[in-house]
């Protein structure tokens, strides 16, 4: 099967040599492991911390974080036949496939792992009293980041957790209505078609496309709004924290052990037993 990204290519001398939108997937995803996330971490650790470094590593991320987004746009735009190896990417393996929304992370993940910071400081406080020693890895801005978090930031979070609880259901409502009016479509055109041997169905199935595009598109401008809108929210510390901690999520993807775990147990148990024996 020909690759349906054509879009992304590199320049040379004498013609454009596409890239699949896999290998794009790679070489991004190798930027964030190997450079951006350690940088960042390096500036979390680093003692005294530097704000002024700590934000620029911090915005680093986020635009690389950003532009993945904006290239699936650019995919599906160019040529909307890309869409179902979008909505259904090769790329992602069986441990992210539940994860995702649309082609992507699902946007309560981002309001999910930042929660985790606000339940994570609760925490520390209910404990604080039964530890006799605390031991640091970080500057105490760095590690004292959560603590007793502004009203102004509580209420903010809360906003952008309702907003969401609108948006999702109305995209997935989109969807719903966009399969329907396919399928309605397609059955009065079979009625119509009154014994011919074919059936046209190419005007649903671009009217539906087009649809599908459209949901797509805002489904990623969704998740880029809420992930600028969480990291305008937090200060440097908190932010810095909140895309470490979301550069760490897609990594832990990609463990070797804890996918080969998540596999075993897919297996069912009787073909598990017989592989032991």
């Amino acid at each position: 099967m020909p690759s349906p990204f054509s879009i992304f290519s590199r320049s040379s001398t004498t013609k454009e040599t596409p890239i699949p939108f896999k290998d794009y997937y790679t070489n991004w995803f190798n930027t964030l492991k190997n450079t951006l996330l350690p940088l960042l971490h390096h500036s979390l650790s680093s003692s005294p911390s530097t704000p002024t470094l700590l934000s620029s590593h911090l915005h680093l991320i986020l635009h690389h974080l950003l532009s993945y987004y904006e290239s699936l746009d650019l995919a599906v735009t160019t040529n909307s036949n890309n869409l179902p190896y979008l909505l259904y990417p090769s790329w992602r393996n069986s441990l992210e496939i539940p994860f995702l929304f649309l082609g992507d992370l699902h946007p309560y993940v981002f309001t999910n792992l930042l929660r985790s910071f606000l339940d994570e400081a609760d925490n520390d406080e209910d404990t604080d009293n039964d530890r006799q020693v605390l031991v640091f890895d970080r500057p105490c801005q760095v590690v004292m980041a959560w603590k007793d978090p502004s009203k102004h930031l509580i209420i903010k979070i809360e906003q952008i957790e309702r907003g969401l609880r609108l948006m999702v259901p109305a995209l997935l409502d989109r969807v719903k209505k966009t399969q329907s009016g396919f399928v309605g479509k397609v059955a009065e055109e079979w009625v119509n078609c009154e014994g011919k041997e074919k059936m046209d169905v190419s005007e649903a199935m671009k009217a539906e496309m087009e649809e599908l595009v459209s949901v797509f598109l805002d489904a990623n401008r969704l998740r880029r709004s809420v992930i600028s809108e969480i990291v305008g929210a937090l200060n440097v510390y908190q932010g810095a924290l909140f895309l470490e901690g979301l550069a760490q999520f897609l990594v832990g993807f990609q463990d070797k052990n804890l996918l080969r775990e998540f596999e075993r147990c897919k297996t069912p148990v009787s073909e598990r037993v017989g592989l032991s024996l």
